[in-house]
C-alpha cells in the first residue's frame, strides 16, 4: 500500500468511528483533485465547487459502506461523476434564462490560488495520461507537434510519411483527446 492509501487508510478509520477533524482533513487532501474533475464535467466554476461539497456531503454520510474494494479517491471520484451528470442533466432541462452578464466568461479561479495551481498539475497529468494512451503513431505526431514545437512538414520529414498522414494522424489524435473532454479544464483556468 502506497503511503498516501496509508494515510487515507488511517483517516478513514478515523473518520468511520465518527471523527470529524479526520474527515476534514480527508476532504484538504482531495478537494483539489475533485475540483479539477468537476471542472472538466461542468465547464463552471462555481457549479463544480457546490458539487464537490456535495461529494463530501454524500461521501460523509456514506463512510460507514465504504469497505475498501476500491481506492477512497475512486469512490470519491464515482460519486462526483454521479453528481456531475446529474447537475448537468438538471441544468440542461431547466429554461435557460439571460442572466445580466450574458455573452461574458465564466468567472474564473484567481490564477495565483492554490486551487488554480491544483488545476493546472491535474490537468497537465490527464493530459500526459491521455496522449501516452494514443495509438504509437497518432502519439508521435501530438508530441512532435505540441510539445517539440515542430511543423507539419518537419513531422513528416521526421517520421517519413506524406504531408497528408500528417495532418490526417493530427486530426485524428486531436479528435480522441477532444472525446476525453480534457480541453474544458484548461479553458476555464
Amino acid at each position: 500500500m502506497s503511503q498516501p492509501e496509508s494515510i487515507d487508510s488511517e483517516l478513514i478509520a478515523l473518520a468511520q468511528s465518527g471523527d470529524a477533524d479526520a474527515f476534514s482533513t480527508l476532504t484538504t487532501l482531495h478537494e483539489g483533485r475533485l475540483l479539477c474533475t468537476a471542472l472538466t464535467l461542468t465547464r463552471d466554476a462555481h457549479l463544480a465547487e457546490d458539487i464537490v461539497q456535495e461529494t463530501f456531503t454524500e461521501a460523509w454520510r456514506s463512510l460507514a459502506r465504504f469497505d475498501g474494494r476500491c481506492r477512497f479517491t475512486t469512490w470519491l471520484h464515482a460519486i462526483l461523476v454521479h453528481r456531475s451528470y446529474k447537475a448537468v442533466r438538471h441544468a440542461a432541462s431547466r429554461p435557460r434564462l439571460p442572466t445580466p452578464h450574458e455573452g461574458s466568461q465564466p468567472e474564473a479561479i484567481d490564477p495565483h490560488s492554490p486551487a488554480h495551481a491544483a488545476l493546472q498539475r491535474e490537468a497537465a497529468e490527464q493530459l500526459r495520461d491521455a496522449v501516452a494512451a494514443l495509438p504509437g503513431e497518432h502519439r508521435a505526431v501530438i508530441e512532435l507537434r505540441f510539445f517539440a514545437d515542430c511543423a507539419l512538414d518537419e513531422i513528416a520529414a521526421a517520421l517519413d510519411v506524406p504531408l497528408g498522414t500528417v495532418k490526417s494522424r493530427l486530426h485524428h489524435a486531436l479528435e480522441k483527446l477532444r472525446g476525453m473532454n480534457l480541453f474544458a479544464a484548461a479553458r476555464e483556468s
